[in-house]
């Protein structure tokens, strides 16, 4: 009988006389390491947090404490996005029902702290409700929905997700409904609270369909509504901004000076009333549905209609108030942002289908949590020292002129912006090299340009949403001080950050292309943007002196923080925006062509 053992065999584990565990023997098998090091990070958050927390109620009861009240929330910051981070990574039925819990207080405090009357403990009698809504009721809100998303992924029990899921349905139609329907009655409500309350309802919308399977049943029907939501807010905004003003002029705006009628006045108005007909038109020209045919018919026919009303008489002979400027663009901006979600989450095209893919792979991983609370958390920062600023003018007696937006951002989100691109960029190629499934996407029936496209949108898109909070701040300073201030620099910068977005992310994708290894694109990306950063900071030294002009015109040009500076003074530099889009495109291109080259060979 042979008892020699077959090469194959597997080394045995023999029982331990001493108990009766067996005893391993060699060679040791690998043995899966469990979520030790999320679960000590998520103790370190829980730690940075309650200390924070504890500096901050110290601070606002007893007065200045050795720890300030922005050190405070800079920790409780860090300290959540630690916990966030564990919450996301650990699974554990324990862990995923403690963070549950979580999420639930802190929805729970939101909703106690937008209906809380204030200011408490000032001996006032008079109290406002909803004091406390900014920045407390909203940013509490959004703790409780980075903490919701993690346990919703990870509950297995069917009772504890759908209650879960329920709830920030609820709670995203419920905001996003009564923001949008009081700012149509109540305009100015729009430019205060009222924005946030419909952006953090989409937020809990998103969150919902996130979890949800959105191409049938009650996820399509969710995601169809907020699209047709949205339609409707834009359409209403559009036409109440458009048509009291055109029945208001009629015929009379059509006149010149010696009465005869202005050619270009009328081909203009004229052209109004075809661009309400064009939905309408495509929807009859295409296999539409009939409710899509009969909604746009019937927009179609009462905007058309009212133009050539004006073209013959004024209807309207009291001047209408100003609508369109701030409080119609705000509801157009935010339809429009409705009916984009909506699109994107219904459509089937290729390109979208893939965006979606990209976009939702931020939301699902820990570096997205934490490169979004890494920068509200910085942006707080400059905020707080911004306000710090403003409190001592006031206390000096001394104006400050407008812009006032000037000396909001200051050369600390430049630094962080070095960090947190090559964050985003550094596995949008590089990972699916180095795990082979590029290979798999190169060879499937689908072109470069849609591959390099989504990922580039989609990691823009996401780029675009860290910036943010500096915006959800300053609606709180619009609520606190009695004289509006300028906002239209603010719209400069956020125009000059998504063209220079477009650059810095192109950029990234094309290094991602040239290797599998992450830190090597992330370290040719930071490299990249120091020499950016180092132009401004070679113009404004006393080396400058020494050069000749154009190198100093030119160095302008490509500083994004001189871009910053000039956009925050009032002034948008189109010739620099224009610059940093075309970086943009050249990047897209070169990407492009490195994955072509790649699939061919």
């Amino acid at each position: 009988m042979n008892t020699t053992p077959s090469e194959t065999s597997t080394p045995t584990i023999a029982p331990s006389p001493y108990s009766g565990s067996p005893v391993e023997t060699a060679p040791s098998p690998m043995m899966a390491d469990g979520p030790t090091f999320a679960r000590l990070v998520g103790f370190i958050g829980l730690v940075f947090f309650v200390l924070g927390a504890a500096a901050v109620i110290s601070t606002r009861a007893l007065g200045p404490r050795m720890v300030s009240e922005g050190l405070g929330l800079l920790f409780a910051a860090v300290g959540l996005a630690l916990m966030v981070y564990h919450a996301t990574t650990d699974g554990e039925q324990e862990i995923r029902r403690m963070y549950g819990g979580f999420a639930l207080f802190w929805i729970l405090v939101s909703v106690v702290a937008s209906f809380l009357p204030g200011p408490m403990g000032d001996g006032t009698s008079e109290k406002a409700l909803g004091f406390y809504l900014l920045p407390w009721g909203i940013g509490t809100g959004i703790i409780g929905l980075m903490f919701a998303v993690p346990f919703c992924r990870h509950e297995t029990d069917e009772l504890y997700r759908n209650a879960a899921l329920t709830g920030l349905l609820a709670i995203g139609g419920l905001l996003s409904v009564g923001a949008v329907t009081a700012g149509i009655f109540k305009p100015d409500f729009l430019t205060g609270p009222g924005l946030t309350l419909a952006l953090l309802g989409l937020a809990f919308l998103c969150a919902y369909l996130g979890q949800v399977d959105v191409s049938d049943g009650i996820g399509y029907t969710v995601a169809f509504s907020i699209g047709a939501f949205g339609a409707g807010v834009a359409v209403y905004a559009i036409g109440r901004a458009a048509f009291p003003t055109l029945l208001f002029d009629g015929a009379t705006n059509l006149r010149l000076a010696n009465g005869e009628l202005d050619i270009w006045k009328t081909l203009f108005r004229l052209l109004g009333g075809v661009a309400f007909l064009l939905p309408a038109i495509y929807a009859f020209t295409t296999r539409s549905p009939l409710w899509l045919k009969a909604t746009t018919g019937a927009i179609g026919l009462i905007g058309a209609g009212v133009v050539v009303v004006s073209l013959f008489a004024n209807p309207i002979h009291t001047a209408p108030r100003p609508f369109l400027v701030p409080n119609g663009l705000i509801l157009i901006a935010v339809g429009l942002l409705y009916l984009t979600v909506s699109l994107g989450v219904c459509s089937d095209n290729q390109f979208v289908t893939m965006t979606r893919r990209e976009l939702s792979a931020y939301f699902l991983s820990p570096i997205g949590y934490l490169v979004l609370g890494a920068m509200a958390a910085v942006q707080w920062l400059f905020y707080d020292s911004f306000i710090g600023g403003l409190s001592n003018a006031g206390a000096q007696e001394r104006s400050i002129p407008e812009p006032i937006m000037a000396g909001y951002f200051n050369l600390l989100p430049a630094i962080v912006l070095l960090q947190i691109v090559p964050a985003l960029t550094m596995r949008l190629v590089a990972e699916e090299r180095r795990t082979g499934s590029l290979e798999v996407l190169l060879t499937a029936p689908v072109n470069e340009w849609p591959v390099v496209l989504s990922k580039f949108v989609s990691t823009w898109i996401f780029f675009m949403i860290c910036w943010m909070p500096s915006a959800l701040y300053l609606i709180a300073l619009r609520l606190e001080v009695p004289v509006p201030f300028d906002y239209r620099p603010l719209l400069s910068f956020y125009i000059c950050i998504a063209a220079q977005g477009l650059a810095f992310v192109g950029m990234g994708l094309f290094f991602s292309t040239l290797t599998k290894n992450e830190i090597v694109a992330a370290a040719l990306t930071q490299v990249g943007m120091m020499i950016f950063l180092l132009c401004y900071l070679i113009r404004e030294s006393q080396m400058a002196q020494w050069l000749p002009a154009s190198v100093r015109s030119g160095m302008g040009r490509f500083s994004f923080y001189h871009m910053w500076q000039e956009a925050l003074a009032g002034r948008l530099p189109l010739r620099d925006t224009f610059l940093f889009g075309s970086f943009g495109v050249f990047w897209l291109f070169l990407s492009v062509k490195v994955l072509e080259t790649r699939k061919w060979n």
